[in-house]
């Protein structure tokens, strides 16, 4: 059975990846989605997950793409506990997280200008034990800015949250739809920040076990 999955499986990867790919190196999305601010995302201090799901179904609407009722129920999202949502959180839905064949596949969801917190993913050492998370990503909507304190630091960076604080990871590409970028070290500070479009992202890793997740801001809570 492990033989079959394992056949059939990367043939059907691949020809998604080039695909997608395709799509990705012609998308034509000129429509600034709808801008939801703090204002739309909480009442009385409390974040309203459901108006989240409306922002991230107008961003999918603006690039000609449209969020099922299945794909909003599985739709994760985070505010990373900092209560700023219009600039610091992240949607995604998690397609496969395979244990026993240690891939995983999930869509990121970024509002424009919004921040993936900056983070890592560590080795866990306590049982069971995991390796250190290794990624890659691409962008199939919009454009983000990818961040790494890996390479030299680049000249001009665009101004990050105030809310999050400093951040370690100084390198920083232009991401476009169609390409396709890998963390540059294992265990490396990265992060996301969308463009004025949002962006649509999909990311490729070993098996994702979230113990491994630092944010360099110890405020930043990963949640459930």
């Amino acid at each position: 059975m492990t033989k079959t999955i394992r056949a059939t499986f990367w043939p059907m990867v691949a020809w998604l990846l080039w695909s997608a790919s395709a799509a990705g190196a012609v998308d034509s999305a000129t429509t600034h989605p709808r801008r939801y601010s703090n204002a739309d995302f909480y009442v009385g201090g409390v974040f309203r997950k459901e108006v989240a799901k409306d922002a991230i179904a107008a961003l999918l609407e603006a690039h000609g793409d449209h969020l099922t009722p299945a794909m909003r129920e599985k739709l994760w999202i985070s505010d990373f506990g900092m209560g700023d949502f219009e600039h610091l959180g992240l949607s995604s839905i998690t397609w496969v997280n395979r244990q026993d064949e240690g891939y995983y596949a999930m869509t990121m969801y970024l509002l424009p200008g919004q921040m993936l917190p900056e983070h890592r993913h560590l080795p866990i050492a306590e049982p069971p034990v995991r390796p250190a998370k290794h990624e890659s990503w691409r962008v199939l909507h919009g454009w983000a800015y990818n961040f790494s304190s890996v390479g030299p630091a680049s000249v001009s960076l665009p101004a990050t949250p105030k809310r999050f604080g400093p951040i370690q990871s100084t390198h920083m590409d232009i991401h476009r739809a169609g390409e396709v970028l890998s963390l540059r070290r294992l265990e490396s500070w990265h992060f996301m920040m969308a463009g004025p479009q949002g962006a649509i992202v999909d990311e490729y890793g070993n098996f994702q076990d979230r113990r491994g997740w630092r944010s360099s801001n110890p405020a930043v809570h990963i949640g459930s």
